[in-house]
């Protein structure tokens, strides 16, 4: 599997809602998989990954384009801040569980305000809600990994 950087926190806070069905389907799928198989191996990476595929907002070779053209380059940097803040290299490759563990030890729910910025999901408190819970096991997930009922 192949994870960008910024990608390993919005694991964290997944609620089952997204950008549109075929997103949250693929992000469900996704993330239930580590979940089941918390040794997978995840390369980590700066680039469309296996959430961004479903995603509305890639386009093609201009990659993210959430904000705009050009969003692709500040996503990029995004994703090599978070990959040195939990000590990794960009291509590097381990498991979901160590990966995991990175993120939690590294970051705190309030670093999100600075590495997350202008994510439209950073205001409704899910991934800083995710991050503050601990990881008791994988079934001891928080949040609903099918479709959310607001």
């Amino acid at each position: 599997m192949k994870l960008r950087a910024h990608n390993l926190l919005c694991i964290q806070g997944f609620r089952g809602k997204g950008y549109d069905d075929a997103f949250v389907e693929n992000m469900t799928r996704v993330v239930e998989a580590l979940r089941k198989n918390p040794e997978q191996q995840v390369t980590v990476i700066a680039e469309p990954d296996d959430l961004c595929a479903a995603c509305p907002n890639l386009k093609g070779d201009a990659g993210c384009e959430l904000h705009g053209k050009g969003t692709e380059k500040g996503i990029v940097s995004q994703d090599e801040d978070v990959a040195r803040r939990i000590g990794v290299s960009i291509r590097t490759a381990m498991s979901w569980t160590e990966l995991e563990a990175r993120v939690r030890q590294s970051i705190a729910p309030d670093d999100l305000d600075d590495i997350c910025g202008r994510c439209p999901w950073l205001p409704l408190g899910y991934c800083k809600e995710g991050l503050a819970v601990p990881r008791r096991g994988k079934s001891d997930t928080p949040g609903e990994f099918g479709r959310a009922v607001d």
